[in-house]
């Protein structure tokens, strides 16, 4: 038995700065006005390089018996395969950076792979997949401690190899204060939770409107994509060492929602917009974790003296608790006018309040950003930016990233593969997160039986539940739906994506006669023929989270195992033809028979999905070439269109990667074929046909039944049967329309 953990220590990093300037690795983040000084001093850090390389690790092999039962091991549970210990030994917080990371991927029998990342001070982990380390830039959270302890978590069992390189190590440096109007620092502490701090600079930051994810700070604090805010941020080491919250209170900034202006020698020209993304531990927006966010003014506040209120994360010195250092701290001062584009106001910040709200403490709302000291113990007054700056005001008015506004999120919930061609049948759509949005009315359902789409009403089922009701429709039609929200903001929501274009499928008919049905969760005798494939190939299995490259993240019909590809080592189809091919059916029974599937296509280039038929397994027709698709699409041929109905009878999906390192990737669920019942309105029960039911009826049916007529044959397969009674009874049990 091999161990289950490999431990690396990383000792020896400790560094020192030098009399003369910067230690080695160290990074120093100053900034200066030509006219004014600016709130200076947030955090200094340290960036550290680092060539921690874990090589390719597997989880551990599955134990039987009594050793087994002992550890407690079984197949897919997870367990640290690789472990190491990073540690900067004068560091009050340390931040990991990765280079190239390898995690096995979810299958059928073993989880997907991941890091844990433990500080060796608190215990506070954190959790990081794939998806987490794009989130993320490839870095973790910040960890309070010199140390934190690195684990590759696998499945036992797994064959898939895994990897982590540690690039680099960022560390805190010691940190300084200054700035005081008069010689008192008057500031107390505090918890409001709509202010944040930005790391690594040590700046301040501060959520506002019902966006959930978006922030104002100071332009000069340089906010970029991997930088962090952190809220619910402890009080700081005896020495003024800054400590950070757990990873579940820290949201990476996305780099493509920065609007920046840094100021330069012009005051009040000083501002940074930003959004963070959802916690990657949580799921929730910096709004929904902190429950409220600061409200923008809508006008200039008069000249009047009232008390302007700075809170964030400034530096603090001597008398004040250096455990104070860099933790949310606030105080009010009379306000003292506007100068253009700059806010004046007698209220105690220092360095690190650069990027703090500037309140109006009488309405509680945001009339500026702070940005420059000016306070001295004489007096004076220190400075910010007008939250009506132009500028500023242009970068709200057009968000980018994840800043931008975020549409209505909802899924269409009670969707039927069939319906009647009475019409009547209930289609529903539950909104899951409003994001603050008021919808106009309800909800609009556009449906198209043919003829267009036609928009028709929906009525209320609950605060986030709406429906609409399908209409009459030809038996056998196909009929195209999709929702369509108003909001007060002027925005337009559809469901599902794309309106029109992504419009839901169902069929109207009467009845449906299943001669076969597939949902893959056991081997009903497909066969796979991966002629070529040097990675990806086609196989049976649970999706889970699917791949970085596009693929399924779940089964199409909830039942959990499909087929797909691309579960290789780099996650997509390589080479090929990669064959997929049914079980023989025989058709020779069957009247009229629909082959239906849920397809899942997602390529780079010119690849599709090829499906073709074959009446004897030596001639194959073409039936389609599926394009990429929305996620999964349910796919419907008619088999006589395109063959025979001789007897022998099979489906054939095939997918190749034609290019150089092209994405490919396929899924087929939920296989089914099928003959689809119209009974054209008439009653089927009538037997005498005199238009009513009635005991001549029952004895007409047995005596049709006896001697095999196939007006007898109600479920239209061929057979005799019980089936045939029983519809008969249910028929006649309905009544005659």
């Amino acid at each position: 038995m091999r161990s289950a953990l490999v431990l690396l220590s990383m000792c020896g990093f400790a560094m020192s700065s030098n009399a003369g300037g910067l230690a080695a690795g160290e990074r120093s983040w100053e900034l200066a006005l030509e006219n004014e000084p600016v709130d200076l001093l947030e955090a200094d850090f340290r960036q550290i390089k680092l060539a921690v390389d874990s090589g390719s690790v597997v989880g551990a092999a599955v134990l039987g018996g009594i050793e087994g039962q002992a550890m407690g091991r079984r197949q897919g549970a997870q367990e640290a395969a690789w472990s190491t210990v990073v540690r900067v030994e004068d560091a009050d917080w340390l931040r990991l950076e990765f280079g190239d990371v390898d995690l096995s991927s979810a299958t059928g029998d073993v989880r997907e792979s991941y890091l844990r990342v433990t500080s060796l001070f608190d215990g506070h982990e954190q959790y990081l997949d794939l998806e987490a380390l794009r989130v993320w830039g490839n870095t973790t959270a910040y960890f309070n401690g010199n140390a934190v302890r690195v684990e590759i978590m696998a499945s036992a069992g797994s064959v898939s190899a895994d990897r982590v390189q540690i690039s680099g190590v960022q560390a805190s440096a010691p940190v300084a204060s200054a700035s005081i109007c008069f010689s008192v620092d008057d500031r107390v502490l505090s918890s409001d939770p709509r202010d944040a701090r930005l790391m690594p600079i040590g700046c301040s930051a501060w959520l506002f409107s019902d966006h959930g994810n978006t922030f104002l700070t100071a332009g000069h604090c340089s906010p970029s994509g991997g930088n962090v805010v952190q809220f619910n941020v402890p009080l700081s080491s005896s020495g003024g060492g800054y400590q950070n919250p757990p990873p579940q209170d820290q949201y990476v900034i996305d780099g493509a929602s920065v609007q920046t202006q840094a100021g330069g020698p012009t005051l009040g020209n000083d501002y940074g917009f930003f959004g963070a993304f959802d916690n990657t531990g949580t799921g929730l927006s910096p709004l929904a974790a902190q429950g409220d966010s600061h409200t923008l003014a809508s006008s200039q506040i008069a000249n009047d003296g009232r008390p302007i209120r700075i809170t964030g994360y400034g530096t603090v010195s001597s008398p004040v608790s250096f455990t104070w250092n860099g933790v949310q701290k606030t105080h009010a001062g009379p306000f003292r006018g506007y100068n253009g584009n700059v806010v004046q106001y007698t209220t105690d910040t220092t360095g690190g309040n650069s990027g703090s709200v500037i309140l109006d403490d009488n309405n509680n709302q945001a009339i500026g950003i702070h940005t420059n000291a000016g306070c001295g113990s004489g007096g004076g007054w220190n400075h910010g930016c007008n939250l009506f700056n132009s500028g500023l005001q242009n970068a709200l008015a057009n968000p980018t990233g994840i800043a931008a506004p975020r549409t209505i999120e909802g899924d269409v919930a009670s969707a039927p593969d069939f319906v009647s061609p009475d019409g009547g049948d209930a289609v529903q759509l539950v909104i899951s997160n409003f994001h603050g949005r008021t919808i106009v009315g309800t909800p609009t359902l556009f449906v198209d039986n043919g003829a267009g789409f036609v928009g028709l009403p929906t009525s209320m089922v609950d605060a986030s539940t709406f429906e609409g009701l399908l209409p009459a429709t030809d038996c056998g039609v196909d009929l195209l739906y999709y929702f369509q929200i108003s909001d007060t903001d002027g925005n337009t929501t559809e469901y599902p994506e794309g309106g029109a274009s992504g419009a839901l499928r169902t069929t109207a008919f009467d009845d449906l006669v299943v001669h076969f049905d597939d949902d893959f969760q056991t081997d009903t005798g497909w066969l796979v023929f991966n002629n070529g494939v040097t990675d990806g190939g086609w196989l049976r299995l649970d999706p889970n989270q699917g791949t970085s490259n596009g693929g399924a993240q779940h089964d199409a019909d909830g039942s959990g195992r499909c087929f797909v590809t691309g579960r290789g080592v780099v996650e997509d189809l390589d080479g090929g033809p990669a064959q997929l091919m049914s079980p023989f059916v025989d058709t020779t029974m069957m009247e009229d028979p629909t082959v239906s599937f849920w397809a899942w296509v997602n390529t780079a280039d010119s690849e599709r999905m090829i499906v073709e038929f074959t009446p004897n397994f030596i001639d194959w027709f073409p039936v389609d070439e599926i394009d990429d698709t929305d996620g999964w699409e349910m796919k419907r041929y008619l088999v006589s269109d395109f063959v025979g109905l001789s007897g022998f009878f099979a489906v054939r999906l095939t997918l190749t990667d034609e290019g150089a390192n092209s994405l490919v990737e396929g899924g087929v669920d939920g296989f089914s074929i099928s003959t689809i019942i119209c009974n054209g309105g008439e009653c089927v029960a009538d037997f005498t046909g005199d238009g009513s039911l009635d005991f001549f009826d029952i004895a007409a049916f047995l005596t049709a039944f006896g001697g095999q007529d196939p007006s007898a044959d109600l479920t239209g397969d061929g057979s005799f049967d019980f089936f045939d009674i029983a519809a008969f009874l249910s028929a006649f049990g309905a009544g005659c329309p």
